[in-house]
């Protein structure tokens, strides 16, 4: 039992539960705003989503530094404390955009000590990229059964989606009094760390490694985030899926394909050889493009499948290299917050084009091609990349060998 609750368990299990919750609340949403008789659903939860992914680009400067000065285990506690309390919102009868921007301020809070505190328990990339592994396979997991069971939820009624989710989080909230609290850098002065934070921008985007990985992740989630949306309207245009049960367990599949990938990771882009994750971007860009054009049901959840593999592949090898560079450079907690600024500036952006597609009456297979030339666009800048991270890599592989 000791081995099974391991501080890295119990850090993977309180994300697990946290992500599970977070996914089930975000289908809670979107069935409250249709029951609610919104005349446009569909941009209705476009709003929703780029409000609570504003609450990162905003409290970025602050909740790097916030991580970094207190042990991660307390930061993991209050993130969760504050997603609890803006689902509870919802039992008083609140606007769900409110509440979900509540739930927003949690999930900032809570990130930077969720990525932060696998450096403190790892001591070598190989382990690190196991447990970047072990935590994205288990996120991803959540991801799918939360949208399942958020989809077949919120298709009934919001009191029992609402309780659940509460629940959930109060379980993960538990959780996180198990993992061991190690005593952060004091000295930290927040006023001081959120002027240093373009600094510490700048610093990550200076070095080679740090700016492939930001650039990377960020244009995976951008993706990712518009995805989601994008598939709530196609799916009922191209496959005549409407119920929310049935879109859910649709976009879950991408879900089963990440939690695949956490396991064919380390086997395919191993430790030392990081930068080989760019070619299984490459392979998400064009299952992307195929899958807006496609109208038959088996090839769709084919395509899905993959889009969950390549990404996964792509994502977790990045998100390593940048924690490695991160922490020698600026600390962990802040590299995450600077991370989650990055991505979320990005996905901000992707959404808002998505959004003024659909407001130009650009069809939805017609937006989604366009946001897989923009994820393209990245994809081709991180090629002129390439040779560069290899070089630091061969690098350090030759430098390792010395030493040995």
């Amino acid at each position: 039992m000791k081995r099974l609750l391991s501080p890295l368990n119990t850090v993977v299990l309180t994300q697990f539960l946290s992500s599970f919750a977070d996914n089930l609340n975000f289908f809670l949403i979107v069935g409250m705003v249709k029951r609610q008789g919104v005349a446009n659903p569909d941009i209705a939860v476009n709003y929703i989503q780029i409000a609570f992914l504003c609450a990162y680009v905003v409290l970025a400067p602050i909740v790097g530094a916030f991580a970094d000065k207190k042990a991660k285990s307390s930061v993991l506690l209050l993130g969760n404390i504050l997603k609890a309390i803006g689902i509870a919102l919802l039992l008083f009868g609140l606007p769900p955009a409110l509440c979900y921007v509540f739930v927003g301020i949690g999930a900032v809070v809570y990130s930077p000590g969720k990525y932060g505190i696998l450096t403190e328990l790892t001591s070598t990339e190989g382990e690190l990229l196991r447990a970047n592994a072990k935590v994205e396979g288990s996120t991803i997991l959540a991801i799918l059964l939360g949208t399942v069971a958020g989809g077949f939820l919120a298709a009934n009624s919001d009191l029992p989606a609402v309780l659940t989710c509460l629940g959930v989080y109060l379980l993960s909230l538990f959780m996180t009094l198990l993992i061991p609290a190690r005593a952060g850098n004091s000295s930290l002065r927040y006023g001081k760390e959120a002027v240093q934070f373009l600094r510490d921008c700048s610093l990550l985007f200076r070095n080679s490694r740090a700016r492939f990985s930001l650039i990377g992740t960020g244009s995976f989630w951008l993706t990712a985030a518009v995805l989601r949306i994008a598939l709530i309207a196609w799916l009922p245009l191209n496959l005549g899926i409407e119920d929310t049960d049935q879109q859910s367990m649709m976009i879950g599949i991408t879900a089963i394909g990440v939690v695949c990938s956490a396991f064919l990771t380390p086997r395919l882009v191993p430790a030392g050889k990081l930068h080989r994750a760019f070619y299984y971007g490459l392979f998400m860009v064009a299952s992307v493009m195929v899958a807006s054009m496609t109208y038959e049901l088996w090839l769709t959840i084919v395509l899905l499948f993959l889009i969950g593999i390549f990404g996964g592949i792509f994502v977790i090898p990045l998100n390593t290299m940048l924690q490695e560079e991160g922490k020698a450079l600026i600390g962990s907690g802040k590299t995450i917050a600077v991370q989650n600024f990055t991505e979320n500036v990005l996905t901000v952006s992707g959404l808002l084009i998505y959004l003024t597609l659909s407001q130009m009456n650009v069809s939805v297979n017609g937006s989604v091609i366009g946001i897989g030339f923009v994820l393209l666009l990245f994809i081709l800048f991180l090629a002129t990349q390439l040779s560069g991270i290899k070089q630091v890599e061969d690098a350090a592989a030759l430098r390792e060998r010395h030493e040995h």
